[in-house]
Formats: structure tokens, C-alpha cells, sequence
């Protein structure tokens, strides 16, 4: 079993070395395919942050003064609860507001610690039964004693997801033709591979050599190729939290970031999809082009 795995990858490297220059054109189109895919699911994260910071699943925050009573906060209370466009209302103190800012920044230390328990105000969290009726809510609060301000979070989530969704279909997009690219090369190099080594291919046949023994070789050279082009997009990905997101942590007020923990769980996602695109496109040239 030794022997034989010795074999395979002793191939497999001879195999790179011959067709360095396509195997390095194949790795590159690898990490740039695979990079972009990495940035796409960062940014889905980001927008589940922003999502989950702007609104979490309310339309509409009603915050209160600093000096409002216990009776004008009950009396709010009972008012939202009253409206038929209302589906819910709960009340978020500001420790509860506190606590939800630390489980967002946590990633933030400096922010965190600049920012006291009493910094955010308590508010009421309204859900609509028709987001569209906002106006009428608010129209109806615009009166009520202890209110500071009332934030329509449907617009601004309306104007952030149009961009986001632009943004994410055009990287999307870029990132499965270049995933299309990286394929047909890693598929040429293993063809190119098979075609060098035709001679040597014949006499194995000869002397009784299965399809799958002599495929192997090949077929780690592609998984070889995809797995370094995901392992340099997976640290292109840190390269670019270092250099860009990090330095604008605690420069952008409370806009969340993403952090490591978004790109540890973008890994597997990327081997993944480097494994099955390596293989299926070493599997699809040894079959068609050679009929090894």
C-alpha cells in the first residue's frame, strides 16, 4: 500500500513539473475563481450583520427620552398595542440594548470599551402587519409624550439591499466563469499529462494495468492544483480582513464587520468546491480526450 501510494504521488509530481506553466495558469485561475467565491459569502455575511443590527426582524424602532417616566413608557406601551396596524411590540431596555451591541462588536474591542451601558436609549420594537403603513404609526406617535425619535427600518434596508444584491450577483457572477475557467485548465494540464505519457499509458494497458491505476496519478494532480488555489485564496482572504477591514474597525461609528470567524467558516465551503471542481474537470479530460 506504501509502494503504491509512493507511486501515485511520485507521478503526480512529475506530472506538475512537466506542465509547470499550465499547471500554474490553472492554480491561478483557481485562487482568483475561489477568492471571489470566498468574498461573496463574506459578503452575505455582512449583510446578515447589517440585517441583524439594523432591524433585527422589526420594522419599525420607536426610541424613548432619557427622562421618560415609567407612566409615560406604560402609556406608549398600551398605545402601539392598541393600533390594528400593530403585529407586535417589545420593549428593549438599554441593558438589553447594551447587551446586543457587545454580542455584535465583540469582534471591536476598543469600540466597546469607549461605549458605557447608558450610551443607547430604551425603545419599543414594533413589527407592522403592512411595513407600507409606517407612516400612519408614526403619525399617530408623532404627539405621544417621551418619544426621541421613530427609525423606519424598511427604507433603510430597501436602499442597502439593492446595492448589496447588485453587488453580490456581480461577483457571483465573475466568480462561476472564472470557476468554468479554472476547470477547463485544471482538464487541459491533466490532458496534456495523459498525452506525454501516452507511450507509458500503452504498456501498462499491456501488462494489465486497471483504468483507475492509472488514472489515480492524474486525478491527484488536478486535486492537487484545485487545493493550492483554494489554500491561496483561504489566505487571501485574510490578507484582505488585515489590510482592509481591520484598519476600519472603530472608524465607521457602529457599521458591524465581519471578522475571522466569517472567514473560518467560508473554509470548507472552498475546499469543497475545489475538490469537486478539480476532480470532475481531471475525470471529464481523461475520459473524453484520451480515453485513458
Amino acid at each position: 500500500m506504501a509502494l503504491r501510494l509512493d507511486y501515485f504521488f511520485r507521478e503526480t509530481l512529475q506530472g506538475l513539473k512537466r506542465n509547470g506553466l499550465i499547471a500554474f495558469a490553472a492554480v491561478s485561475t483557481s485562487f482568483i475563481a475561489l477568492f471571489l467565491v470566498g468574498s461573496t459569502l463574506l459578503v452575505s455575511s455582512e449583510v446578515n450583520l447589517l440585517i441583524d443590527f439594523t432591524t433585527r426582524d422589526v420594522e419599525v424602532s420607536v426610541f424613548l427620552q432619557k427622562n421618560v417616566s415609567p407612566a409615560e413608557q406604560q402609556h406608549l406601551s398600551q398605545v402601539l398595542s392598541a393600533m390594528p396596524e400593530v403585529k407586535s411590540v417589545s420593549y428593549e431596555s438599554p441593558e438589553d440594548a447594551y447587551r446586543h451591541f457587545q454580542e455584535i462588536f465583540k469582534d471591536q474591542k476598543n469600540l466597546v470599551q469607549n461605549v458605557g451601558p447608558d450610551a443607547l436609549p430604551a425603545s419599543f420594537q414594533v413589527k407592522l402587519k403592512n411595513p407600507e403603513e409606517f407612516g400612519v404609526v408614526a403619525a399617530r406617535l408623532a404627539s405621544q409624550p417621551g418619544i426621541d425619535k421613530i427609525r423606519d427600518n424598511r427604507q433603510i434596508l430597501k436602499r442597502l439591499f439593492a446595492v448589496i444584491h447588485v453587488f453580490r450577483v456581480g461577483v457571483l457572477a465573475v466568480a462561476l466563469i472564472m470557476l468554468i475557467s479554472a476547470a477547463a485548465l485544471i482538464g487541459n494540464t491533466v490532458r496534456m499529462a495523459v498525452f506525454a505519457r501516452r507511450k507509458e499509458i500503452g504498456i501498462m494497458r499491456l501488462v494489465g494495468a486497471t483504468n483507475w491505476h492509472i488514472r489515480v496519478p492524474f486525478l491527484i494532480e488536478g486535486l492537487i492544483e484545485g487545493l493550492i488555489g483554494a489554500g491561496g485564496a483561504i489566505l487571501g482572504l485574510f490578507i484582505m480582513k488585515v489590510a482592509f477591514i481591520d484598519p476600519l474597525r472603530g472608524q465607521l461609528g457602529f457599521f458591524p464587520l465581519v471578522g475571522t470567524p466569517h472567514i473560518i467558516s467560508v473554509i470548507p465551503w472552498l475546499i469543497v468546491l475545489s475538490l469537486i471542481v478539480s476532480s470532475l474537470a481531471s475525470l471529464i479530460a481523461m475520459r473524453r480526450f484520451l480515453e485513458v
